[in-house]
């Protein structure tokens, strides 16, 4: 077995640790060995649904591991970063949930294990999303698996585009014809496109070749001024100054801009998950049976899309590292696809399971999971990114500014060096 180095810095500290890191009392570090307790951090909020979920996951599991407990530990997303530093140097868990963009930064920091000689072994490997399994690689192994992604993708009411004669646009011609026939007809505006709202504009910007950044050797560079960079964000920005998208979207996001007026009729199409619906049917489930979903236009096609998501690893100082990768299997089991879906409105990464009748019935579904075995991208790979995304929102001002009528020659090379100087400072 190969286990992963540990950081000169918090060598001495690891080895003193080790023992204590999770794993129970389990006096054997020998792979395939039964802990006594497996424990199993998850990120975000527990609810009762999810509670009952990772119940019948410990079940199936014990099936493997009679006489194993298993401890189910909630984290919130705002403390991962927090616990994952201390549970480096004082022992972590033996399988955590890590967001997945989140997998080169503590593959990189040596706090998961190389689950490389496991995956091989791994009979539903082979039918995971190759985008999405990608992201667990660093370097030359493999530190996580792909669990879930969440997709955004194309909100319509199918009885509206049927009367009209049309399908959902699939480019941005036909977005823009759609939308102009749906006003025309039944007088409101035919789509939603807030400024707040960085994973819809990224599909925009993917779509017609552009990137927020990329990376010149150790340096970003921002590219918000590139040409394609640029008609993307225009374009975008002028379904507002068109009038195609309300004037009251500018500054909000996706769910105050778009909810109320989509299940009211007041608007023809949003872009949103397939976990929207939940919030819709609260505010208003009379035309719930028209809802559906369909890929995001781009140019010529299907655009990409953001993957958000979570993969699932092993951490580094488990004692039993077989054992919490065969957990993982269980977890990320085909079996289980369905059932975390109904209580997430999350998408397996399993591409046979997102075509099965079960995804491509559900008319809220189909749009979505169609969507989530396309192009599916992350933002850049800095922990500088969290900072321009939620504290400056230097694209989001981007892109308000543009649909207020500013000039792009005026606006983005400004904020283009703001973007740079951002994901180039110290890391805090």
């Amino acid at each position: 077995m190969r286990f992963p180095k540990i950081a000169l810095a918090s060598a001495v500290v690891m080895l003193a640790a080790a023992c204590g890191g999770g794993s129970g009392d389990g006096d054997s570090s020998t792979s395939g060995d039964a802990p006594d307790t497996l424990t199993v951090w998850r990120m975000g909020d527990a609810s009762e649904e999810q509670n009952a979920f990772m119940d019948t996951v410990t079940g199936q599991y014990q099936e493997l591991y009679p006489d194993t407990e298993v401890d189910i530990q909630w984290i919130p997303w705002g403390e991962f970063s927090q616990r994952f530093q201390t549970a480096i140097i004082s022992g972590g868990p033996d399988v955590v949930e890590i967001g997945n963009d989140q997998v080169p930064t503590w593959a990189e920091a040596e706090a998961l294990y190389d689950v490389s000689e496991f995956v091989g072994d791994w009979e539903d490997r082979d039918d995971l999303l190759e985008g999405a399994y990608a992201n667990g690689t660093f370097g030359d192994a493999q530190y996580s698996v792909p669990w879930y992604s969440g997709v955004r993708a194309l909100w319509y009411n199918t009885d509206w585009l049927r009367d009209l004669g049309h399908e959902p646009p699939e480019t941005w011609d036909e977005l823009v014809e759609v939308s102009e026939d749906i006003e025309d007809e039944y007088g409101v505006p035919g789509f939603a496109a807030p400024t707040d709202f960085l994973n819809g504009i990224a599909s925009f910007v993917w779509a017609n070749g552009g990137e927020f950044a990329t990376q010149d050797g150790d340096e970003w560079v921002g590219q918000l001024d590139s040409p394609e960079t640029t008609e993307a964000l225009e374009f975008y920005a002028g379904l507002t100054v068109d009038g195609i998208s309300p004037a009251p979207c500018v500054g909000l996001n996706e769910v105050d801009c778009a909810h109320a007026d989509f299940v009211n009729r007041e608007i023809g199409m949003f872009i949103d998950g397939p976990w929207a619906r939940a919030q819709l049917e609260d505010l208003n489930d009379e035309h719930a049976d028209q809802w559906a979903t369909a890929p995001i236009p781009g140019v010529d096609g299907m655009a990409p899309a953001f993957g958000g998501g979570s993969d699932l690893a092993v951490w580094g100082t488990t004692e039993h590292p077989e054992a919490a990768f065969d957990y993982i299997t269980v977890l990320n089991s085909k079996e289980n696809a369905l059932p975390y879906n109904e209580v997430s409105s999350m998408f397996p990464t399993y591409g046979d399971v997102l075509e099965s009748d079960a995804f491509q019935e559900d008319p809220v579904l189909a749009g979505a999971a169609t969507q989530a075995t396309g192009d599916l991208r992350l933002f850049p790979d800095t922990p500088n990114w969290g900072h321009v995304q939620w504290e400056l929102a230097t694209i989001q001002n981007a892109v308000q500014r543009l649909a207020e009528g500013e000039s792009a020659d005026d606006v983005l090379p400004e904020l283009n060096e703001e973007l740079t100087e951002a994901l180039n400072r110290d890391e805090e």
